[in-house]
């Protein structure tokens, strides 16, 4: 029987066996096999063919849509880049300060003019996106010496946010700023240096210190000469209020009514600029730090009944009615003060309370202790202040309009006394209004 694989198993197939020859109908059958054999394996063969020619058309057909996508993509990724690096641009070349970014191998990545204009580097130099020969024409430029080169290099090398400040030999003053650019894993990549001339700003700066120093300096040799003033500007206001009483009481019979009425004049316009002048004295002997304090233990309570009393009677005549509640008062509460100056800040804020609250209206002056002081409230319902006068309250000679639009009495140097006045003990001043409500103003001094 023969040796070939396929022959054999195709004879055992016809019924051939290996002993003796195949008859007729086997040979015939063998024959039938192997034609079919061939047949198949054709056909295999074309299926085979037609499966490789479909799947090379598919595969064509993949890669030229993939590379389709890709070119989309990439061009789509290319657009956003060309985008970021115009917005990029513009956003260096817009800015005041000059810039430069340069990666971890020195080489320049992006500058802007600005940058060219106060480091006085030539463009050609930038060009070149060379960080050290930028470095070099720099200093060479401004003047800096060598040694700036070295201290660029040390900031380079370093991870850290660097400030300088250095003047040019044409006398400008620069200023840079250059930190770190680290990626999220926290790698750094590069640096970036703004570098800004602040000579303006510089020479300004200086220009209102000089200023300032020569204002405060007028300022406190005004409150020096009016400290000193004190006794001769009061002595002959004295002498005019007190002469003119004297003149009253003397013998009123033989001055006629519009002679006592002038003298009465007199007296009350005298004792209104006594008033002014002892607030103007006292403001600048608290300026000139010439004002002293003798502190006591001052019971509140009594303190808070004599500025009450004190006031009681033009109370009653502007129809507004004066109550002082020390209730919550420990008997024994007392604060460390100067008896004078606290009756002093007493009087002007109920003084001041009456004037701005209208007949029929209240005033009320309640204590209260708290841990390390007692505050002190002036409680009124008067035309009450409205928020954007607050911060004006306690400035010298500033007043808040009237709901009229007039002009309040007074001179405007109560509250920046009372204020000064309570600071010096240590204590605080807080204002709280309502406008059309009234006002609450709190002292608040050491216990």
């Amino acid at each position: 029987m023969t040796e070939h694989a396929l022959l054999r198993r195709l004879l055992r197939k016809a019924g051939a066996t290996p002993d003796e020859a195949p008859p007729l109908a086997a040979w015939q059958q063998f024959v039938a096999l192997v034609g079919r054999t061939y047949v198949d394996a054709d056909q295999d063969r074309y299926t085979l063919e037609r499966s490789i020619e479909i799947s090379s058309r598919e595969m064509q057909g993949l890669y030229e849509e993939l590379k389709r996508r890709s070119e989309s993509e990439l061009a789509t990724e290319r657009a956003r880049v060309l985008e970021g690096y115009a917005i990029v641009r513009a956003t260096l070349e817009v800015a005041s300060e000059g810039i430069i970014v340069v990666d971890d191998e020195r080489r320049v990545l992006a500058v802007n003019d600005r940058f060219a204009e106060v480091c006085r580097v030539p463009r050609e130099v930038l060009a070149s996106r060379d960080h050290a020969a930028v470095v070099a024409a720099a200093i060479e430029a401004l003047g800096f010496g060598a040694s700036m080169s070295a201290t660029v290099d040390d900031v380079h090398a370093s991870s850290a946010t660097v400030r300088m400040e250095r003047q040019t030999s044409d006398g400008r003053t620069l200023e840079g700023y250059s930190t770190p650019v680290a990626l999220p894993d926290g790698r750094r990549v590069g640096r970036v240096w703004f570098i800004r001339d602040i000579t303006i700003e510089r020479d300004a700066r200086r220009d209102i210190e000089q200023a300032r120093a020569t204002a405060e300096g007028a300022s406190h040799a005004k409150s020096v000469f009016l400290a000193n003033m004190s006794h001769e500007l009061r002595t002959p206001l004295n002498a005019v209020i007190g002469l003119s009483d004297l003149l009253l009481l003397d013998n009123p019979a033989s001055l006629s009514a519009r002679q006592r009425e002038y003298i009465a004049g007199i007296a009350q316009s005298g004792r209104h600029l006594l008033a002014l002048v002892n607030d103007v004295l006292d403001l600048a002997k608290i300026e000139a730090g010439r004002q002293e304090l003798d502190l006591d233990d001052v019971p509140v309570g009594a303190a808070i009944e004599d500025g009450v009393a004190a006031l009681a009677l033009v109370a009653e005549v502007r129809g507004v009615a004066v109550a002082a509640d020390a209730a919550a008062l420990d008997a024994t509460a007392t604060v460390r003060a100067d008896r004078l100056r606290l009756r002093q800040i007493l009087y002007n804020l109920v003084s001041n309370a009456v004037k701005f609250t209208e007949r029929g209206g209240s005033v009320r002056v309640v204590a209260r202790c708290e841990e390390r002081t007692v505050a002190i409230d002036v409680i009124d319902t008067g035309i009450g202040i409205a928020e954007d006068d607050l911060p004006r309250l306690c400035k010298a000679f500033e007043q808040a309009a009237l709901p009229t639009g007039d002009r309040p009495p007074g001179t405007g140097l109560g509250l920046t006394l009372t204020k000064r006045l309570v600071e010096m003990h240590g204590g605080t001043l807080s204002i709280a209004s309502q406008l059309g409500v009234g006002s609450t103003f709190t002292v608040r001094m050491p216990r």
